[in-house]
């Protein structure tokens, strides 16, 4: 795996939009908070743009993406939001525009298409973390990523809330939105999960949705190949007033009997998400605590 040098004060972060359209004064928060922690900030040609639900036309974005990591000047590119369209994308995307000059790429939510294809076609770490535009809503997510971005190794070692099946194991980090990772199945495009900590998260689905993709990704064979799993918090994952289960009583059916551990409750992504993930780095996930075994950054940064 190739890996971008850390944020430095004073270094270019690139900002674009290649899903959903973007509140433009969501957006003007982020940038500020990100311009106040020291760095300077590059918008994409079509950040704000609107063509219907997404941000420009695929042609647009995907351009917008090129353009920013083929910048020299940019050291890291940040979605503005994630919403829906990023997998658009996937066949219009040249992993080689990463892979010849690696830098920061992070996002999370619907930009789980994009942080996942970059690992396994361009062979590049990417960062499943907080987006320009939840910094208006959290303006502390702004910092703890920036942070975490300049090498901050107290982020290291991050607990999930509970273990769900115990254990201990290695591998290296994938995943992300639990509902892109299905839609990848069967496409050019599903992440190679194979001796991996999984981790999967997701928002506003209830629980016998989560039944069915959990169950779908079984039925493929993406279950029994990994070394571990950690949920997020999977915010809003709340069944109906009829329905007596829970997401986590799903979590627990789902891996009763699983030969690996799988914990619940990291905060990256919807919910807190304080935490940034860096995907394609060797972790251990020791009960509930994931912990890095590796720097996710260049050693020449």
């Amino acid at each position: 795996m190739r890996k971008p040098h850390p944020l430095r004060p004073g270094d270019i972060i690139g900002v674009v939009s290649p899903a959903a359209a973007v509140d433009e004064s969501a957006l003007r928060t982020g940038l500020d908070l990100i311009e106040q922690a020291g760095f300077r900030v590059r918008l994409g040609a079509s950040v704000l743009e609107r063509r219907g639900y997404l941000a420009g036309s695929d042609q647009e974005r995907a351009d917008d993406f090129h353009a920013m990591l083929r910048d020299p000047d940019v050291t890291a590119v940040i979605a503005s939001r994630g919403g829906y369209g990023s997998g658009r994308l996937l066949p219009r995307i040249d992993p080689a525009a990463l892979r010849e000059h690696p830098k920061i790429v992070l996002g999370h939510s619907d930009v789980t298409f994009l942080l996942n294809d970059l690992v396994r076609r361009a062979g590049v770490v990417t960062f499943h973390g907080p987006m320009v535009a939840n910094f208006a809503r959290r303006p502390e997510t702004a910092a703890a990523v920036l942070a975490f971005l300049g090498g901050d190794r107290s982020a290291w070692h991050q607990p999930g809330r509970e273990i769900v099946q115990p254990g201990m194991a290695e591998g290296r980090l994938v995943g992300g939105n639990l509902s892109v990772l299905v839609a990848t199945l069967g496409t050019p495009y599903v992440p190679d999960t194979r001796d991996g900590i999984l981790f999967l998260e997701d928002v506003n689905e209830k629980p016998y949705r989560v039944d069915r993709m959990l169950t779908q990704l079984r039925q493929a064979g993406v279950l029994d190949a990994v070394a571990g799993v950690v949920f997020g918090e999977m915010v809003d994952c709340t069944a109906g007033d009829d329905e007596r289960v829970t997401v986590r009583d799903v979590i627990a059916e789902a891996f009763g009997r699983a030969p690996y551990p799988v914990a619940f409750g990291l905060a990256s992504g919807h919910g807190d998400g304080l935490i940034t993930l860096p995907l394609g780095v060797r972790a251990r996930l020791a009960g509930e605590r994931l912990t890095l075994l590796e720097s996710p950054f260049s050693e020449q940064g």
